[in-house]
């Protein structure tokens, strides 16, 4: 169902690898700290393979793209037989019991997670799983589920919030109208939130091209309009570009700080990461995962 992908450089570059001790059996949280993450979320995440499979793969936040890619097995002791919660789009879909299957993270030549087991699948769909008690899950209403009337204000105050930044895009997309691929709507009380990816294209038959931009606005009970709280964008040819997706939505319990956990996906392969609030109104990518290919 997800591909588990994303970098923000070529992966034969590695820019954002910290260099690490290598290890025959590194700890699975060796280097968390240097990546990001906050150690209170737990010591991994799972992410679904696909809708109907218990197959999941065991993603190890403190673990660098250097890191991941040398170690030829991985120690995984300390999480097996997690009880874990795994959130959906809906929020919470259900709780279920780790069990790892392969330790090895590059056994077919490819860099890839360990792959784990649930012992249940719950009946409604998810997307990515956190050790039990770590966060609760916050239900997202999709755009393509609105009425028409509630869709055509949530395009609206997307595309004003785009404009308002456009002037920064290249100049070859200059003049070409954006449309709304996904979005989603979180309602806080007194806050609501939107998430989305607005596209654009330019349809030359020898050089097609595309611009994505992925933006999270949000508003208050006081504010008129929506403010931009987070943008990043994205623009090359399509199988060079690179894209996301929103998994779940979450509030983690200690910190009470919201995040989306997303994926950043390329044609090859790609990264899982955290859009956290940081702020009031201000949003930032605060951990990705190492780069997976295949």
């Amino acid at each position: 169902m997800v591909t588990i992908a994303c970098r923000d450089e070529r992966p034969a570059a590695n820019i954002d690898s910290a260099a690490t001790h290598k290890s025959a059996r590194p700890a699975i949280s060796s280097s968390a700290g240097s990546t990001g993450w906050d150690s209170t979320a737990g010591e991994m995440m799972v992410v679904a393979t696909s809708r109907a499979s218990p197959d999941v793969a065991i993603v190890l936040p403190g673990l660098t793209d250097s890191a991941l890619a040398a170690a030829p097995h991985l120690e995984l002791a300390a999480v097996a037989s997690t009880p874990v919660e795994l959130f959906g789009l809906r929020g919470l879909a259900g709780n279920s019991m780790l069990q790892v299957v392969h330790q090895s993270g590059n056994a077919t030549g490819c860099v890839s997670w360990p792959v784990g087991k649930l012992t249940r699948m719950p009946t409604t769909d998810w997307r990515v799983g956190f050790e039990e008690g770590r966060v609760v899950g916050l239900p997202l209403d999709s755009l393509e589920g609105m009425n028409s009337t509630d869709s055509a204000q949530f395009v609206s105050s997307i595309l004003r919030a785009v404009n308002s930044i456009s002037n920064e895009a290249s100049t070859a997309f200059a003049g070409i109208p954006y449309f709304v691929r996904k979005g989603y709507r979180l309602a806080l009380p007194p806050s609501s939130i939107l998430v989305a990816e607005a596209v654009r294209r330019i349809n030359e038959e020898a050089n097609p091209r595309e611009e994505h931009l992925l933006l999270l606005i949000e508003r208050s009970s006081t504010d008129a309009n929506y403010r931009v709280g987070f943008y990043k964008r994205s623009a090359g040819a399509e199988e060079a570009l690179e894209t996301s997706e929103i998994l779940a939505a979450v509030r983690f319990m200690r910190s009470s700080r919201l995040a989306f956990a997303l994926t950043f996906d390329y044609e090859d392969g790609g990264k899982v990461g955290l859009l956290e609030r940081v702020g009031v109104g201000t949003w930032r990518i605060v951990w990705k995962s190492a780069y997976t290919d295949c």
